[in-house]
């Protein structure tokens, strides 16, 4: 269900996010969603896990699937997706001076107006899609004592949330059979409940026939209008 909601909210060009990217099966999806080809917005993904093994197996996967020129545009970040902000931030900062760049460009060669008509793709800049898969990293010569935490989950997916772009998504997949699981699902399910109607919609869903089936969380930015003058 995660991947429909991200197939349907992507862009090429978009910043996307795997806040735990485990063995790299999400980070690779995201990849195919928003980097774009030749003549495309180009676009990036970040992705996080504090174990380096992980990582590995994440930059394998990337690989396997992506041209090298594409597989450079997924940075794999060792550190904790608490982290997340100072990251993103990074990376809009560095896209906002780039399209700066373009912007002045274009004024000299007298193109102000196709630049500036709200047209642009900066309009758009932002996280288009972010996902948490909560727990331990899957596989059977895992280390299942490190696992996500309530207090830097919190913390991430509120900067995930922040950073969405109009029209962007979140998901988070939380899992509660193990300890703390359910404690830290719960944690994001009230942070999430708290947020504006107005500007985002938030939704649980999960399988209620089954014992601690993951639970998945969902969070949707809506879209803006621009209301232009009519002369």
């Amino acid at each position: 269900m995660a991947h429909a909601l991200w197939r349907a909210v992507a862009r090429k060009g978009d910043l996307a996010v795997d806040a735990t990217a485990g063995n790299g099966w999400d980070t690779a999806v995201l990849a195919e969603l928003v980097l774009g080809d030749d003549g495309e917005e180009p676009g990036a993904v970040l992705a996080f896990d504090v174990q380096p093994s992980a990582l590995a197996s994440t930059r394998r996967r990337v690989d396997e699937r992506l041209d090298a020129e594409k597989a450079s545009r997924v940075q794999l970040v060792l550190d904790s997706h608490a982290t997340l902000e100072a990251h993103v931030g990074e990376y809009e900062g560095a896209r906002r001076a780039a399209d700066d760049e373009q912007i002045v460009a274009a004024r000299d060669d007298a193109r102000d107006d196709a630049r500036d008509d709200g047209s642009s793709s900066v309009a758009s800049r932002g996280v288009g899609v972010a996902c948490f898969n909560l727990g331990y990293l899957p596989g059977a010569d895992s280390d299942k004592s490190v696992v996500t935490e309530t207090t830097s989950t919190v913390r991430a997916v509120r900067a995930a949330i922040a950073a969405l772009r109009p029209g962007g998504v979140l998901t988070v997949v939380g899992y509660v059979g193990h300890a703390g699981g359910a404690e830290e699902t719960e944690a994001v399910a009230a942070l999430v409940a708290t947020l504006d109607p107005k500007t985002f919609t938030a939704a649980t869903h999960a399988v209620v026939n089954r014992e601690n089936c993951p639970r998945l969380i969902v969070v949707h930015r809506k879209e803006t209008t621009v209301e232009r003058n009519r002369t």
